[in-house]
């Protein structure tokens, strides 16, 4: 290698290295690398609670909690809350907290406050932001809503139902028989007093589905932590099987339902196929409906008196009330014979 290709050689190798060395004092004296290129601001944890607004709205309070973990303060920070529906991914509504500065060493807490439909589910999607920049981000899931009750809504709970049959009553003109089903309600209150409740209970007949007999009935006051008996009577015919349906209502909407069972079809007569000689017979009940009829003395117990069908006067004979008569007659006519013979 000759003189003039080493001074070339050394010009390159010179020319390269200042480029380097201009590109460091540029960085360093005038400020284009900073000294810290990741935030120390982190999502220490997130609280969600809600409360429902009305029937149809709640309102949800996402708590971020931001720990700073660094040496220095961060710089602005805001948290972001967006809320996506869960089955179409769409975004349903978002709000922003500002936060401010946070101090080394410091964990700050950031309430977020959403209004939504309580229908369906939600995706949460959390966004911290430093100085305008997104450094974290997060995401939970929330479902549920739906069971919210509005503060105003009564918190009670339908504990038990009972069914007592109160009467049976055949109809006059035909072979149809009628009972007459005591409901009993156990009405739990499990919140503050509450009054202007009413009870709507429904017979269903099951094979059916028709609404056989329907009770209103206001379930007046209900003390806070007590239990409280309501009754009503519901006349269903006889032999069917139904469905006792109840629903609380308040403010002309329902807020309790329950239901339970009436099998009145062992008491009706039942039709049988007779294998071995081939034909139908029709068998009659074993027990009868009325054998299940409340005893009086219980009514007296529970201090009220329910309605008890009268017995039916026994049918009496024709003619036995002429006897009496005949022996009358033949006594008297008797001892006017006697009194004459006496007095001859």
């Amino acid at each position: 290698m000759d003189l003039q290709e080493k001074r070339l050689a050394f010009a390159s190798v010179a020319v390269v290295l200042s480029f380097l060395v201009l590109i460091a004092l540029v960085a360093t004296i005038g400020g284009g690398l900073e000294s810290h290129d990741w935030s120390e601001v982190t999502i220490a944890d997130i609280d969600i609670s809600a409360e429902a607004l009305d029937i149809a709205e709640a309102s949800l309070n996402v708590t971020t909690y931001l720990d700073n973990s660094g040496d220095a303060n961060s710089g602005e920070i805001e948290v972001l809350v967006k809320a996506y529906d869960a089955d179409t991914n769409l975004l349903v509504t978002s709000e922003k907290t500002k936060v401010g500065i946070i101090e080394e060493r410091e964990t700050k807490s950031a309430s977020t406050y959403l209004k939504l439909p309580k229908e369906g589910g939600y995706r949460l999607q959390i966004v911290v932001f430093e100085d305008d920049k997104g450094i974290q981000r997060a995401e939970t899931m929330i479902y549920g809503l739906t069971n919210l009750e509005p503060p105003s809504v009564a918190k009670i709970s339908i504990r038990e139902i009972d069914f007592f049959v109160e009467a049976v009553e055949a109809e006059s003109a035909g072979n149809r028989e009628y009972a007459v089903i005591n409901t009993t309600l156990y009405v739990d209150n499990l919140g503050k007093d509450v009054s202007d409740l009413r009870a709507l209970i429904k017979a269903r007949e099951n094979e059916t589905r028709l609404i056989v007999d329907k009770r209103w009935g206001d379930l007046g006051v209900l003390k806070e932590g007590t239990t409280s008996l309501h009754y009503a009577e519901l006349k269903v015919l006889n032999g069917r099987d139904y469905i006792f349906e109840i629903q609380i209502w308040q403010s002309e909407r329902v807020i309790k339902e329950s239901s339970g069972m009436v099998l009145l079809s062992p008491f009706a007569n039942k039709t049988v196929v007779l294998e071995s000689q081939e034909k139908t017979v029709e068998i009659s009940p074993e027990i009868k409906i009325s054998d299940f009829a409340r005893p009086s003395w219980e009514y007296e117990e529970e201090g009220y008196k329910a309605p008890i069908p009268m017995p039916m006067p026994a049918a009496e004979a024709p003619g036995f009330e002429v006897l009496p008569a005949a022996f009358a007659l033949i006594i008297a006519f008797v001892l006017l014979l006697k009194k004459r013979r006496g007095g001859v």
